[in-house]
């Protein structure tokens, strides 16, 4: 499944929020992170002081536990003579070093191990619990933070909402501008708080538009001359042939001559129009161009066993100039009528569409010796394309090929 695009605002938007609530996320970790180890490290310290004053004053105690002066402290000397609960928690590997002991109901204790000059352990331990207030300051400063947060989020969308405007609104501009394919010729109008990027852009885009323009004139200049150029001689010669008609007695040579004459003056016109814009193309009469190009080509069956027929709906239109439907149909018509030896080649039309089927060979099927099958077709694919008509052309399973020419009805 193919996501549909995303708008530049949408895409300025989501990656502005993202950045934001990441940071502001990144930043809340850290101060939490840091507000717990400087408690963590103050306790320790008053821990580490306590334990050195007592030691100085009393280098080898000779009680066993007690409390310590200022802060709520309580030492005991070697494992022995700590609460079982408290023993169970503490490492009897520990050597002069701090540790944490979570003492769920008896409490949270920063806790100091020293070893004293008789080798025995002395330990003292300070419940923190009572005195811990980063956990509700932290919950504070999350509080406020997020206020904060969402304050600079509310300023910021604002902010960005408007700046996003002055970058997507005229790029949707000049988008519509290019999707009616008239010339950009001095339609392009950027407000001057647009940014200088896509100034640059639109000055790109006007001035490949010109040269398209440029372009276009010369191909369509070069269709005039060229429509003169080859339409003048293919009337003389087509005018000649039937001065010739008139003056000699009916031949198969003269009528082929007329026939291949009239067929280089419709291809001349279908070429053409590839070049003119298909807005202006009168319809045809479907099922006169079929008759007409059966007519014309017949003389392909030669001595074959094939029979040539047309079916269809009187007073069907296509929508092409009638120069164009003969050279589609044409040479449709031609290659299932070059590639059928025996059977039939039937031509239906009607409102909607042309179908030429035969038992030919099929579609692809030709042997090497008779190479050439689809010649002309990749021309009728290119008028299709032009005209918006659809082309399809396959072998059958039963035999032969069908090709179908498909038009929305009322085009």
């Amino acid at each position: 499944m193919t996501s549909s695009p995303r708008r530049v605002r949408g895409m300025i938007m989501r990656t502005f929020v993202g950045a934001l609530v990441s940071s502001f996320a990144v930043f809340t970790i850290m101060v939490v992170f840091f507000g717990f180890t400087l408690e963590d490290d103050i306790f320790e310290l008053q821990v580490s002081e306590a334990a050195d004053k007592f030691l100085a004053g009393n280098p080898s105690p000779l009680a066993d536990n007690g409390t310590l002066a200022g802060l709520d402290m309580t030492y005991y000397v070697g494992l022995e003579a700590m609460p079982a609960w408290l023993r169970a928690e503490v490492d009897p590997s520990y050597r002069n070093r701090p540790f944490e002991v979570f003492g769920k109901e008896h409490g949270h204790f920063h806790a100091l191990v020293r070893t004293m000059a008789d080798g025995r352990n002395l330990y003292v331990f300070f419940n923190a619990r009572p005195f811990v207030q980063s956990t509700p300051q932290i919950k504070g400063f999350l509080v406020v933070i997020g206020g904060m947060a969402g304050l600079g989020l509310l300023l910021s969308l604002f902010f960005l909402n408007r700046m996003s405007r002055k970058v997507s609104g005229p790029l949707e501009g000049m988008a519509a501008l290019l999707a009616n394919g008239e010339s950009l010729a001095g339609r392009v109008d950027l407000p001057p708080e647009a940014p200088r990027e896509l100034h640059a852009l639109a000055q790109a885009i006007e001035e490949r538009d010109r040269r398209i323009q440029t372009l276009l004139e010369r191909e369509r200049q070069f269709n005039r001359d060229a429509s003169h150029e080859l339409r003048t001689p293919l009337a003389v010669a087509y005018g000649a042939a039937e001065v010739l008609e008139e003056k000699q007695k009916p031949s198969a040579a003269l009528t082929r001559l007329k026939g291949a004459i009239k067929d280089m003056q419709q291809l001349t016109e279908g070429i053409l129009w590839l070049g003119r814009d298909p807005g202006g193309a009168h319809s045809c009469d479907i099922g006169a161009v079929c008759a007409d190009t059966i007519k014309a080509y017949r003389h392909l069956v030669g001595t074959r066993d094939v029979v040539v027929k047309v079916e269809g709906d009187e007073g069907a239109l296509m929508p092409v100039p009638e120069a164009v439907a003969h050279v589609m149909v044409g040479n449709v018509l031609r290659n299932a009528l070059s590639y059928t030896d025996r059977g039939s080649v039937t031509v239906f039309f009607g409102k909607d569409m042309v179908e030429v089927v035969d038992t030919g060979v099929g579609f692809g099927g030709a042997e090497p010796s008779r190479q050439g099958f689809g010649v002309g077709l990749t021309l009728v694919e290119r008028l299709c394309s032009h005209f918006g008509i659809a082309f399809d052309v396959a072998a059958r399973d039963e035999g032969g090929t069908r090709a179908v020419l498909t038009w929305r009805n009322g085009v």
